[in-house]
């Protein structure tokens, strides 16, 4: 008993630490918003603007580094920054006189990008597939750890630029980590196993 409350304190930290928490569901929580507050000129049934489309099948190119939601990092998405604007800004989404993120969906959006976008995380539909993912390396669950020294097993899902897929097999929700918030060791088993 004592051994599986341990086994659990030690996915539940470095899940936290990796930044890949699912607390916030992108299913029931996030694609609400999209809908309701952004669709009506991001999305491929209605219009594209900036070229941004929101639908759950296109958002995965949307997310990753370098693009408009960073998995980790809010402050430094341009999606969320462009929410938070003074409503009188010319880059404020949505524009003056369209419907506004209330501030706690603000608050949402933003926990979800610091949690890692997960598209999966809570039962959500699985993302499209990345075009660089992989499939397991053969032996399916492996030892992953991050910097901190903290370890979990996990099935290795494929890489996405700068970030690794893994799924948890307890759970089947798959989180997008940071390559760097792995060790060495974990990060040159991500590369070899995409081989």
């Amino acid at each position: 008993m004592l051994h599986s409350i341990m086994k659990s304190s030690l996915l539940f930290a470095f899940v936290l630490t990796a930044t890949t928490a699912s607390a916030v569901d992108f299913k029931s929580q996030i694609a609400p918003i999209f809908r309701n507050k952004c669709f009506a000129c991001h999305s491929v049934t209605k219009k594209v603007k900036g070229k941004l489309a929101l639908d759950d099948d296109k958002l995965s190119e949307q997310i990753g580094a370098g693009k408009n939601i960073i998995p980790g990092e809010a402050a430094k998405s341009t999606m969320w920054v462009n929410c938070t604007l003074d409503k009188d800004d010319s880059d404020v989404m949505p524009p003056e006189g369209k419907n506004r993120l209330t501030d706690g969906e603000v608050e949402l959006f933003k926990a979800w990008i610091n949690e890692g976008a997960s598209l999966t995380g809570g039962g959500a539909a699985p993302a499209a597939a990345p075009a660089a993912a992989m499939p397991a390396a053969a032996g399916g669950v492996l030892k992953w750890t991050n910097t901190e020294g903290k370890t979990i097993e996990a099935e290795f899902m494929g890489l996405e630029g700068d970030n690794v897929l893994l799924k948890i097999p307890s759970t089947g929700t798959t989180h997008i980590l940071a390559l760097s918030k792995l060790s060495a060791e974990s990060q040159a088993q991500a590369k070899t196993a995409v081989k």
